[in-house]
């Protein structure tokens, strides 16, 4: 940078090293059984609301949701839960639903987020699909020239339009100052030239370079003719002279509007069964004549024209009148004049299905109505991929021209093929997602919006099964359909212990706790020593980890004793609790049974959670701080002695009623038979000090690995650290240089392993120790008396 001639300041980030954030210390892992969730698979539960979502609710014979609950009640607020499974025996409850030709179209399958969610829990779920098009457009009459660009108008030049019957016709002029090109005009220019000059009629490019017309106005009036010297030029002549709408033959069409409508969209091109008459209606209708109107195959119905319906009388009727009337008295269909004033009668329906029918009432009114000799037309409907979709010019085309019958646009529409797919749990709606489609790279293709992680369902996955109906008649059929009608969803049997430890490879089981950081563990829903033997050595592997566990429900003093015996070692990082507390059960709704025993684990957990935040992870997880919230009895009571022997003997720490302090665990032992590995808060401090310097290090990675760099680690980044521990507490009252010491030097960084790229800190220090046993000596003090003179 310039600097100007006197004081300069220029900012710098300077030398600072990174210092060491603490590492969370009681983000818990359970391993558990549960009503519903995926296997296998950690999922974030940070209240009793998201373990609801996800894993469901409480379920007899169940732990894992009471464990959770009790987490939570005592101070825990962050954890992970593992689902596991009968992996052999447990499906997903399953449907799978037809299309409108009855062929298999799509897999419903009970599950969240795309992935199956095996159990008997999805056979309570249904699906109910029901059409829901997001687009329907009507067509209005229109032309497409039969030349393509360029166009060898002259001067002067007339295009008269005529639209929907209405006179006088709309002139179009064509001036030579328009055209880039006189005598070689372009579509683009023809269609504005048209557009300057009238509103009532719409013009627009198509693809291959034709100028498509179209009137501003659908309905059964809309009609365009078409003549003048410009005419033949554009190719408006013969069949594109005239037109009602008819589309024959071609594989595109102006619309009325085209929001909803997207490239690939599957759609219906579909027209109203109608009867049109052979005459304009007349003045005057017979009082109380009639006609009978049979709709959609339906019984005829009588449709009465009574003298008080005209306000002049039944002599004097205008046609205006007449619709209105009719549109009034129609069963399921609407009344209307084409662009020749001649009454128009149409069914409210569309397709092939959609048809309607005129025979004479007791009174005939079809001769007053112009309806003699008039020939039914039933409704048509022809399925198609949408190609290009033009918002500007607002037309659509799509693959496969329609047959030369064609389809009558004054009557006809475009229907996108959508369909919403409604969940619901016990009957009611829980889910809703619309206007779904079948078509394959569609944004809102059912598997698309269903299966995505995350904003999709959180009951069901779907897995189209590709079928052939082709667009349209692939969708699923309308109807309500349960979920588990294919295949019903089973629990298959309580999970083993295999199913419990799992696979490394696969990372089933306890391995699926590899992609998460935690720091606690608990088996809520085994005791197996052979489970609680595959977390203890998960948690030694790790080494970040604790686990907590109890011993089986049934077992007293001596058979918790027995029970912990083999799992004890030299160095255990796990800690065991007994008795089972006794809590509330929420499945009782008769009052018959009220409570029931739940292993302690979760509620222990919670507690270690709480005291580390008030109190710091050193201190131990016991005593007066360390009640059980929502605990309401013991599986057994202990005397002293018996905890005693039990902490001191067997390594189990005891869940105690104790006077005036309610459920209380009353000591804070590990497994460990080394008198350095003794309590759990040491092994806690040892794990939060290892996980905070192997997180706070990182940015050592690839530095130059000099004096300079150990100093600075040695001096900047761990001594103040563990001073910051120390002052907190976490090494007792000594001296810091009798607490802890860091080594990061030339002594245990020699060049020989400099060259091979490591870098070696020692950090040792000295933890504070519970004071588990209280001494009070009480004895009799000397005392004597003495005697003065009065």
């Amino acid at each position: 940078m310039a600097l100007n001639i006197g004081v300069n300041v220029v900012e710098t980030d300077g030398p600072a090293v990174p210092a060491i954030a603490s590492a969370p210390v009681s983000v818990a892992g359970f391993l558990l059984r549960a009503e519903r969730g995926i296997p296998d698979v950690p999922v974030a539960v940070r209240s009793p609301g998201d373990y609801a979502a996800a894993f469901g609710g409480f379920v007899p014979d169940v732990f894992g949701p009471h464990a959770m609950r009790g987490f939570f009640d005592n101070g825990g607020s962050e954890a992970y839960a593992v689902r596991v499974v009968d992996r052999a025996n447990a499906r997903a409850a399953q449907v799978t639903l037809a299309d409108r030709k009855g062929t298999p179209t799509l897999q419903v399958t009970a599950g969240s987020r795309g992935r199956e969610d095996p159990g008997a829990w999805g056979n309570a779920l249904s699906v109910r699909v029901a059409d829901h098009p997001r687009a329907v457009v009507a067509v209005p009459a229109q032309v497409a020239g039969t030349r393509t660009e360029p166009f060898a108008l002259t001067d002067g030049q007339v295009l008269e339009i005529k639209v929907n019957g209405v006179a006088p016709a709309v002139p179009v002029t064509f001036r030579a100052a328009d055209l880039a090109h006189p005598g070689a005009a372009s579509a683009a220019e023809v269609a504005a030239a048209v557009a300057r000059q009238t509103l009532r009629v719409r013009a627009a490019v198509t693809p291959d370079g034709r100028v498509l017309l179209a009137s501003a106005a659908p309905g059964p009036a809309s009609r365009l003719e078409l003549a003048g010297s410009a005419a033949a030029v554009l190719g408006f002549t013969g069949p594109a002279a005239t037109t009602d709408g008819a589309l024959a033959d071609v594989a595109l069409a102006a619309v009325a509007a085209v929001g909803g409508l997207l490239p690939g969209a599957a759609v219906v091109i579909e027209s109203r069964g109608r009867v049109v008459g052979t005459a304009p209606p007349g003045q005057s209708v017979p009082a109380d004549s009639s006609i009978n109107v049979a709709v959609d195959g339906a019984p005829p119905v009588p449709v009465v024209l009574r003298a008080a319906d005209f306000p002049n009388g039944p002599g004097d009727v205008k046609p205006a009148e007449l619709v209105a009337v009719l549109n009034r008295r129609l069963p399921s269909g609407t009344a209307g004049l084409d662009a020749a004033g001649r009454l128009v009668l149409m069914s409210d329906g569309h397709g092939p299905d959609s048809k309607i029918a005129i025979t004479a009432g007791t009174v005939d009114a079809t001769a007053a109505l112009g309806l003699t000799g008039a020939t039914p037309v039933p409704g048509a409907a022809q399925r198609r991929t949408l190609a290009v979709v033009a918002e500007d010019a607002r037309y659509v085309t799509w693959t496969g021209a329609l047959p030369g019958t064609g389809i009558p646009a004054n009557a006809a529409r475009i229907r996108s093929a959508e369909f919403d797919l409604i969940v619901g749990r016990d009957g009611a709606e829980v889910e809703r997602f619309e206007s779904l489609t079948m078509q394959d790279g569609a944004a809102h293709h059912v598997g698309t919006v269903v299966n995505d992680q995350a904003s999709g369902s959180r009951y069901v996955t779907v897995a189209d099964q590709g079928s052939s109906s082709g667009p349209v008649d692939d969708l699923p059929a309308p109807g309500l359909f349960r979920v588990g009608a294919t295949r019903p969803g089973t629990d298959g049997r309580a999970p083993g212990e295999t199913d419990f430890a799992g696979d490394p490879a696969a990372r089933t089981g306890l391995y699926a706790f590899d992609t998460v950081d935690i720091q606690l563990l608990a088996c809520p829903d085994s005791t197996a020593a052979g489970v609680a033997g595959a977390c203890l050595g998960y948690a030694e592997r790790r080494g970040d980890l604790m686990y907590v566990g109890t011993a089986p429900f049934d077992l007293d003093l001596e058979g918790v004793r027995a029970y912990a015996a083999p799992l004890r070692a030299r160095k255990v990082f796990g800690a065991l609790y007994a008795p089972w507390i006794e809590v509330l059960d929420p499945l009782d709704r008769t009052g018959a049974a009220p409570r029931l025993w739940v292993p302690p684990v979760g509620h222990v957990l919670g507690m270690y959670a709480r005291v580390a935040g008030e109190r710091g992870v050193w201190k131990a997880p016991a005593g007066a701080e360390a009640g059980l919230a929502s605990a309401l009895g013991v599986r057994f009571d202990m005397t002293d002695a018996d905890h005693t022997g039990l902490v001191k003997d067997a390594g189990v720490n005891g869940v105690r009623a104790l006077p005036g302090l309610g459920i209380v665990v009353d000591a804070s032992r590990t497994l460990s038979t080394d008198t350095r590995w003794l309590f759990v808060n040491v092994r806690l401090l040892f794990n939060f000090v290892k996980s905070s310097l192997r997180d706070g290090l990182g940015w050592v990675a690839q530095e130059p690995n000099s004096a300079g760099l150990r100093q600075r680690v040695r001096l900047n980044v761990v001594t103040p650290f563990l001073l910051g521990l120390w002052r907190q507490g976490a090494f007792g009252s000594d001296p810091p240089g009798q607490t802890f010491t860091v080594k990061c030097d030339e002594e245990n960084n020699p060049p020989a392993e400099v060259t091979l790229g490591n870098f070696r800190i020692e950090v040792r220090f000295y933890p504070v120790r519970p004071a588990e046993t209280i001494v009070v000596t009480v004895g009799q003090q000397d005392g004597g008396a003495s005697a003065a003179d009065a």
